[in-house]
């Protein structure tokens, strides 16, 4: 017997054998590429503001937009470009009382990571590049996923890319 099931969109399906399971209501996709097309020079904050932007441009970064995201502000939607994807709603990990305050955590170690390792492959920072995008999992994995709200599932990553020089950032949250 075959049986017609009506699956929302933001849902995640499991089967298994004949047994149909909704396991969770996904809140928030969001995935984005961005090139670094940008001789880097040595001097951190030159370099930080060549690969994510300055001041009142930074928002226009993926990896930006991605944190704000999950830590609740709503605005990041307004930034979305036509090349990234977004789907279903922002909402804060942190629960509405501490999202900025991890905003400004876990943006200033991720964007301070990131800006790093760009140097390193570009050969102005004497730092190994594994060692950097194993540092930043540790900052995902400890800021992200260890603080997370428990009624959340969160999937959050960056990828880093040497050729061509870009970086991959994915966020899914759903619902339990």
């Amino acid at each position: 017997m075959s049986m017609a099931v009506l699956i929302q969109p933001n849902q995640t399906v499991s089967l298994s054998g004949s047994l149909l399971a909704i396991l969770a209501k996904r809140l928030l996709h969001y995935h984005a590429v961005h090139q670094i097309n940008v001789s880097l020079t040595g001097d951190f904050k030159t370099d930080r503001e060549l690969i994510f932007g300055r001041r009142a441009f930074i928002k226009d970064a993926p990896l930006v937009k991605a944190v704000m995201m999950i830590c609740g502000y709503i605005k990041a939607k307004a930034y979305i470009t036509p090349q990234e994807e977004f789907a279903d709603k922002i909402v804060s990990i942190y629960g509405d009382k501490y999202g900025k305050y991890f905003f400004i955590e876990v943006l200033s170690a991720l964007l301070a990571r990131v800006t790093n390792y760009f140097q390193a492959i570009q050969g102005v920072r004497d730092e190994d590049p594994e060692y950097i995008k194993q540092d930043i999992n540790m900052i995902i994995n400890e800021l992200i996923y260890r603080l997370a709200n428990p009624n959340y599932e969160v999937k959050f990553v960056v990828k880093l890319y040497e050729y061509p020089q870009q970086y991959e950032v994915l966020v899914e949250i759903f619902e339990k």
